[in-house]
């Protein structure tokens, strides 16, 4: 064990406190649910999330919600209880509209986007965004649809791969909640990906809104990628699209994960730390690009799928069966139980941070992406993660401190690691993974080492006794 710490990949990471680069908020990173089901949160799962205190959450809401059963007719048992449980956990609400009644669109075809009564369509949307908006003040951010490029193959009923149609579609939809509600935002469209033709068709949507003088607050979009680079590109290219035509559209990722593949069904998988390491260097190299307005990881907890809630207004009913049944990608921060997994205490690592001040972190590392954040003279953070697409190292971090604030503090080192992860998987965890504890006295100049083994996030803080 000595001489594998001895000959190990050493990193210098060098911390100026004195350089204030302004306040630390990364609570903008929230968690969002999926239209898969339409049963409420579980219990432990609401507890778990009001624990967090996620600032906005995101949801998306399906037809097997059934709230327009026949004309004039509301029923809103369903979506209550299901809102309900989301309000539960703390945060505002960010709900896409997925609904597709029947009576409005008898025919089950994802082509058909249109309704076949605009007024009614209308009343129906103006309905329920006063029910939830007004009655019980619970969704501040109305999305118009999901995945709409990529239609039943996202999970949305809607298929509309013409940015002009869906303009026609956000039109009709957005209108009567401004009208009603002019002080709630509306936007969309959760576009399935952050390549090109995302920032064309995102930016093609943007002119049409200006040209026609219809409002939209924010623009959306979903990627799953392994790739830190991969995600600050896309998001930087769809910021600069929209920059051009207008700069005060804020832009969320309303779907946010690393990639999916079959290999993470499996239950081990789900607590694999290097997935949490990679959403992390994901979010602070978006941070970095400055581009996000929030992100929302993908899924709170795990999703299962009943395909007879779909059958009625949906064709690939087996598709999704399998795809979030079957194969059970186990994406959430937690499990159906309430179980934490590694990006829980991710999250609750990263809104530590917030409301500190960012101080100035230099690290050569390609692997080793840090924040650091000082809370006056009393507590100072520093965020690390260990990444690499392949072949991440093992290293010893080697923090030299400048203008570090003299004196006794608990030093007290958080870590998502393989060790972590297993006991995570062992017995529920309440609280963040301690992996060293000590007190030391702090010079201006103070140096430590910390390990950072290969694909984990370490949380160092230190407050003064």
């Amino acid at each position: 064990m000595i001489d594998r710490f001895t000959g190990m990949l050493r990193r210098e990471i060098a911390v100026d406190w004195d350089r204030n680069e302004g306040p630390v908020d990364l609570r903008y990173n929230s968690a969002g649910i999926g239209g898969v089901h339409p049963m409420p949160a579980p219990r432990p799962v609401v507890e778990a999330m009001a624990a967090l205190k996620p600032p906005l959450i995101r949801i998306f809401l399906q037809e097997f919600f059934y709230v327009y059963p026949d004309h004039g007719v509301y029923d809103w048992t369903r979506m209550d209880a299901y809102m309900e449980a989301v309000h539960a956990m703390g945060g505002d609400i960010m709900a896409s509209i997925c609904i597709k009644p029947n009576i409005l669109y008898p025919e089950v075809d994802e082509r058909v986007w249109m309704p076949n009564n605009v007024a009614e369509w209308q009343d129906l949307i103006r309905a329920m965004a006063l029910r939830y908006s007004e009655e019980k003040p619970y969704v501040t951010h109305w999305a118009i649809a999901n995945e709409m490029n990529i239609g039943e193959w996202g999970g949305c009923p809607y298929l509309i791969e013409n940015p002009d149609d869906y303009f026609e579609y956000y039109r009709i939809t957005a209108d009567p909640i401004r009208t009603a509600l002019p002080h709630v935002k509306v936007g969309g469209p959760s576009y399935a990906g952050n390549d090109k033709g995302a920032a064309v068709y995102l930016t093609r949507f943007a002119e049409l809104c200006k040209q026609n003088d219809v409002a939209v607050d924010f623009m959306c979009y979903n990627a799953y990628l392994d790739s830190p680079e991969q995600h600050a590109a896309g998001a930087r290219a769809i910021r600069a699209g929209l920059d051009k035509i207008n700069p005060d559209i804020k832009l969320y990722m309303t779907e946010f994960n690393v990639g999916i593949g079959e290999e993470l069904s499996l239950e081990e998988k789900a607590f694999d730390p290097k997935r949490a390491a990679g959403l992390a260097a994901s979010i602070l190299a978006l941070h970095e690009g400055g581009c996000l307005d929030g992100s929302f990881q993908y899924h709170i907890y795990d999703q299962w799928n009943d395909p007879r809630e779909f059958a009625p207004w949906y064709a690939r009913t087996r598709y999704m069966a399998e795809h979030w049944n079957d194969i059970a990608h186990r994406l959430g921060l937690l499990d159906l139980d309430g179980k934490a997994r590694p990006q829980y205490f991710l999250y609750q690592m990263l809104y530590s941070l917030t409301g500190g001040r960012r101080a100035s972190l230099n690290c050569a590392s390609g692997e080793l992406r840090g924040l650091a954040a000082r809370f006056g003279d009393d507590t100072l953070s520093v965020f690390l993660t260990n990444f690499a697409l392949q072949g991440t190292p093992d290293a010893v971090a080697q923090f030299r401190f400048e203008n570090a604030p003299a004196g006794v503090y608990r030093l007290n080192v958080f870590r998502i690691d393989t060790a972590a992860a297993a006991a995570m998987k062992a017995a529920p965890m309440n609280s963040l993974p301690l992996a060293e504890s000590r007190v030391i006295y702090i010079h201006p100049d103070f140096h430590f080492d910390v390990f950072s083994p290969a694909d984990s996030v370490t949380l160092v803080r230190f407050e003064r006794i």
